[in-house]
């Protein structure tokens, strides 16, 4: 963002033979200043609302409102384009490279058959730098289309805009590879696939510290949709609150294998896979996110895997989700490595944790806890055909309602093999269908209490005296383990692998029933409005600062505080809704942490 910033102050104040053509007073129109420039000029735009289709016509200029002069974001709103319902408000379709910019501007009112309502770009590489585009309608891409073409966006909203087809907020296809930092996508809609994204035919997107969210699609990927080899990246972002009516309230996938990092996935919902629906010899890398409160009316509360998929999913933490059938995860005939993830608090009807079928997936280093299913299989439903390979995981205090508290074995065809696993009542807590009996491999398991830490950010963590600790297989040679745990921290600490998603790091440093570590910084709510209570601990004999930022830096408040436990309410109401970051500073530590504020 600081470097798109500096270009466009450099790129006025140093014009050099470039002229500044002023809005109405050297031209009419914005299309008049636009055809009497040429490559380097800058089209400055009064505050106004200007009625107009404007084409860039292959010219490399900066078209935008007095925010480029003053960096004051309510000439945002202020200066508007409307497309007055009849055809694409801003096209670049003609080249245009990234010294073609267009800021600060409401992109409104654009109707597009076939491609774009708010912005078109075919062909070109622009960049769109804070704008607002809202209230556009196409057949795809109602607010923005990407065709064979690599935008930059940076602190873009792009909200309320529909289609008929593909991509209510933005439409990306042929080969475009788009980066996005800083956008918002939210109250998009479309009548069939990808109501926040589309991305299609070899598209692949790169999303960082972006939010999606309150999409919805009438078939499926409420928040995103990839198919076609489009490896969309995305990254310290938020999926939240997105729906579909059939498949992939937050993401759906098709033969694609994008990578989905260090996010949260919330609140989406659909008939099958809540938060992720991945299909069809896709090969998704799922790492460091948490999927809370998904929900599917079918399978796969949090995430559904289906038909040859092969999925990485290392390091989540899937909480609070629910579904008929695999309240955190629910597999059928896919083959996923499940790594050090943690499963608590996910219900279902069977399969509270995790559900397979048809399937010889691996989980190794999981913690599957305090899951419950109504019918069986608390932590863990197993049925038709499946051999899932279970190693060095934890199944302790699910509850299967009416059979198989942690694990529920559905037919003989089913061999599970489980090693070094602490599984609460052994061989007792498995329940079976009808005649059934165990087929598999039961070796070196163990009954014991796992001695959870219990509280602060990663309560299923091990206390010092845990069973769990050194205690898992000898030897991982084969086992791809991740080289951190969940918490961050290196993943074989000793000589031997612990079990479970958290390896044991030492005693906890405690000071007057204050557990203090460097991770120890969290809020909640998160997502918020408008308040939230940020918890922080500092040592004793120190002092620290907290400190809160907007999304490009600037700071919003500062507070000292003491050594001690605290919890500061944050009032955000007169904030715009957004990512926000908060920083506590003490003489040993430096840790930031994201909230996001949704009004």
């Amino acid at each position: 963002m600081k470097q798109i910033i500096i270009y466009l102050f450099l790129s006025f104040f140093t014009l050099l033979s470039a002229i500044i053509i002023n809005i109405p007073a050297d031209q009419p129109t914005i299309q008049a200043g636009i055809d009497a420039a040429v490559d380097a000029d800058t089209v400055l735009v009064q505050p106004g609302t200007y009625i107009e289709n404007i084409n860039y016509n292959s010219k490399n200029i900066i078209v935008a409102s007095l925010f480029l002069t003053t960096q004051d974001t309510t000439y945002i709103s202020q200066t508007i384009i409307d497309g007055n319902n009849i055809a694409t408000v801003v096209t670049f379709d003609s080249g245009e490279d990234s010294t073609a910019v267009l800021t600060g501007f409401l992109i409104t009112n654009g109707n597009a058959n076939p491609f774009g309502g708010g912005i078109s770009c075919t062909d070109s590489s622009p960049s769109l730098v804070n704008l607002i585009i809202s209230n556009n309608s196409a057949y795809c891409g109602g607010g923005i289309s990407c065709t064979n073409s690599n935008l930059s966006l940076q602190s873009v909203t792009i909200d309320n805009n529909t289609v008929v087809t593909y991509g209510g907020g933005i439409y990306s296809t042929l080969n475009s590879n788009s980066n996005l930092e800083n956008v918002v996508i939210i109250n998009n809609s479309t009548d069939i696939n990808g109501g926040g994204i589309y991305c299609g035919s070899n598209s692949s997107p790169s999303l960082i510290n972006t939010i999606i969210s309150n999409n919805s699609a009438d078939n499926h990927g409420g928040g995103i949709y990839c198919e076609w080899n489009s490896n969309l990246n995305l990254s310290n972002s938020i999926l939240i609150d997105n729906s579909a009516y059939n498949f992939g309230g937050g993401f759906y996938i098709f033969e694609s294998n994008p990578q989905i990092v260090q996010s949260i996935i919330k609140s989406n919902s659909a008939f099958d896979g809540g938060g992720i629906y991945c299909y069809t010899n896709s090969n998704p890398i799922i790492l460091n996110n948490r999927f809370n409160n998904n929900s599917a009316i079918v399978s796969g509360g949090g995430i559904y895997l289906y038909n040859g998929s092969i999925s990485s999913i290392i390091n989540n933490e899937f909480n609070y989700n629910e579904a008929m059938v695999g309240g955190g995860i629910s597999i059928l005939d896919a083959n996923p490595s499940i790594l050090n993830n943690s499963f608590n608090y996910n219900d279902a009807i069977e399969g509270g944790g995790i559900h397979i079928s048809v399937s010889s997936c691996t989980i190794i280093n999981n913690t599957i806890s305090n899951n419950t299913a109504t019918y069986q299989g608390g932590g863990i439903s197993i049925t038709y055909i499946s051999s899932p390979i279970i190693i060095n995981t934890i199944l302790w205090e699910n509850d299967g309602y009416i059979s198989g508290n942690e694990i529920f074995i559905r037919h003989n065809d089913c061999e599970p093999v489980l090693y070094y696993c602490d599984i609460q009542g052994g061989l007792n807590a498995f329940g079976f269908g009808q005649g059934v009996s165990f087929n598999g491999e039961y070796e070196n398991n163990i009954d014991s209490d796992p001695l959870f830490l219990g509280s602060g950010e990663y309560p299923f963590s091990l206390l010092d005296d845990s069973p769990c600790i050194d205690a898992g297989i000898p030897d991982t040679t084969g086992l791809n383990l991740p080289q951190y745990d969940l918490a961050g921290n290196p993943r074989v600490n000793n000589n031997r692998v612990d079990m479970g998603a958290y390896e044991w790091q030492g005693s906890p440093v405690v000071d007057e029933e204050l557990v203090v570590r460097n991770w120890e910084l969290f809020n909640y709510p998160n997502p918020f409005n408008p308040t939230t209570t940020i918890n922080f601990g500092i040592k004793e004999n120190e002092t620290g600062t907290l400190t809160l930022f907007n999304i490009k830096g600037q700071i919003i408040e500062s507070h000292k505080f003491e050594s001690g436990k605290h919890n500061y309410l944050w009032d955000a109401s007169k904030q715009a809704s957004g990512i926000y970051l908060y920083k506590l500073q003490t003489q040993t530590i430096i840790e930031t942490r994201k909230m996001l504020l949704l009004k």
